[in-house]
């Protein structure tokens, strides 16, 4: 039998050339192709990467909004105002300037008008209305 390579007689018992080393009998395997599984194991280490840095900015993001603790308000319930009578003033008869309106002060609300009240009603503040003038004789 004769080397595939180099031609040089090889015996029968001979697996490989003497002379220049290749194989007589034996065939060897090609090397794999590693190229395809390393690129598709690179991508997914790629993919799984980015989803790993995506979670962690969401987690860990800060979008300026912090939310403010909220405690329980307490409301007093609020009386309701008390209204003052008011009387006009008496028709003057000397001819002079009618006097001021004698309007009492009543104490400002403690609640904010349309502020529900605890029965569900809204209040508002009492309407004061000035009294009449009086027209001027020519």
């Amino acid at each position: 039998m004769r080397c595939p390579r180099c031609s040089a007689q090889i015996a029968e018992d001979q697996d490989w050339c003497l002379e220049c080393g290749a194989p007589a009998r034996t065939r060897l395997a090609p090397t794999p192709n590693w190229h395809v599984p390393t690129l598709g194991i690179a991508v997914i280490v790629l993919i799984a990467g980015a989803l790993l840095a995506f979670a962690f900015v969401k987690l860990t993001g800060d979008d300026g909004a912090t939310p403010a603790p909220t405690a329980p308000v307490a409301t007093q319930p609020a009386a309701p105002p008390a209204v003052v009578p008011t009387t006009p003033a008496p028709p003057s008869t000397t001819g002079t300037a009618p006097a001021p309106s004698q309007t009492q002060a009543t104490a400002p609300p403690t609640n904010v008008p349309g502020q529900t009240t605890p029965t569900g009603a809204t209040t508002t503040p009492p309407i004061i209305t000035p009294a009449p003038r009086k027209e001027r004789e020519p």
